[in-house]
């Protein structure tokens, strides 16, 4: 009996010591609720300019309307771009740290900003100043997620079937958007709206399946 009882609380010890307190399930439900406000927030700043004729819903065909979709789609995409590649690297978890979650506070910090960014340059899209805030914004939100993946890796939160090579991989995916952001910084002296069309190119570019989407399977595997 007394061997029942001891075997019993062993099984009751190890349950607990394989749970770790820092729950993936909050993080991403924080994560996911950050990146659903920050992409609502965005329509919600876009407005019908108020001194355009109305004759015949004409002022549809006015630039500042053109001007203000293109920036509202293109900031959606990229904050969709950046919530796939955090779902690709929070797969690989599988636990956390405080350091870990730290970076992605920083991180999801830098995303919220991005709204603001946008709104600032559909505002005042011709000015040098709002596309460097714009550009500088999405350079950190980049080297956010570069942080992290680094924080994963280096203190070993990812599952074993993580290798070498899949961190390679993601971190030259992750490399490429901020050749972009800072090639922009230099063009905006030049032309804001070339600027920004070079802001949005790495999405299309993260739409193209690329080498890190060969492991993703390995994100169902213990």
């Amino acid at each position: 009996m007394d061997h029942l009882l001891l075997a019993y609380l062993s099984t009751i010890i190890k349950s607990m010591a394989s749970e770790h307190l820092l729950k993936l399930s909050r993080l991403a439900s924080l994560s996911d609720g950050v990146f659903a406000i920050a992409m609502t927030i965005i329509i919600l700043n876009l407005h019908v300019p108020m001194h355009l004729p109305d004759q015949n819903l004409q002022f549809l065909l006015h630039d500042e309307i053109y001007a203000n979709l293109f920036i509202y789609i293109g900031t959606f995409i990229i904050l969709g771009t950046h919530w796939i590649a955090m779902n690709f690297q929070w797969g690989l978890l599988v636990r956390l740290n405080r350091p870990y979650l730290w970076a992605n506070i920083f991180y999801l910090m830098v995303i919220c900003v991005i709204p603001f960014s946008a709104n600032l340059l559909g505002v005042y899209r011709h000015s040098v100043e709002s596309i460097y805030f714009y550009a500088v914004n999405l350079l950190c939100s980049s080297l956010g997620q570069l942080l992290i993946l680094c924080s994963a890796y280096y203190f070993n939160l990812n599952k074993s079937t993580c290798t070498p090579a899949i961190y390679r991989a993601a971190l030259l995916r992750i490399l490429v958007a901020p050749i972009f952001y800072v090639s922009s910084l230099i063009l905006a002296h030049w032309t804001t709206e070339g600027c920004f069309i070079l802001l949005v190119l790495p999405t299309l570019i993260y739409m193209i399946p690329g080498k890190i989407d060969k492991y993703e399977h390995i994100g169902k595997q213990q």
